[in-house]
């Protein structure tokens, strides 16, 4: 049986295109805090703080999207996760309920 081992192929970012949509995020947000007329629409070509802002930070996800991956992957896993200290065993659990059941707490 043949065996499968995945490509994993690391395709370097082209520090070029990298820094450019890094210089058209940045222009576009000082156009826009600048000139209010720069979040407005124009007829010829849409929304304007969508090609200011938007398609860049888009193309910016888009070229970092393993990392972008990864990121968050890791900060949704954090939260996710209970501490094991911060965990009460199942007998604990079941000693306090029985506890509750004889000191008269009950529930209207």
């Amino acid at each position: 049986m043949p065996r499968l081992i995945p490509l994993r192929r690391n395709h370097p970012l082209n520090p070029l295109l990298t820094r450019l949509c890094w210089q058209w995020l940045a222009l576009g947000v000082l156009l826009s805090v600048a000139i209010p007329s720069a979040r407005g629409y124009s007829t010829a070509i849409g929304w304007l703080w969508y090609w200011l802002i938007a398609a860049p930070l888009l193309a910016q996800c888009t070229l970092h999207r393993h990392t972008v991956r990864l990121w968050l992957r890791q900060r949704l896993s954090r939260r996710a996760v209970i501490p094991v200290a911060a965990r009460k065993p199942l007998q604990a659990r079941r000693i306090a309920v029985a506890a509750r059941k004889h000191n008269g707490l009950k529930a209207a």
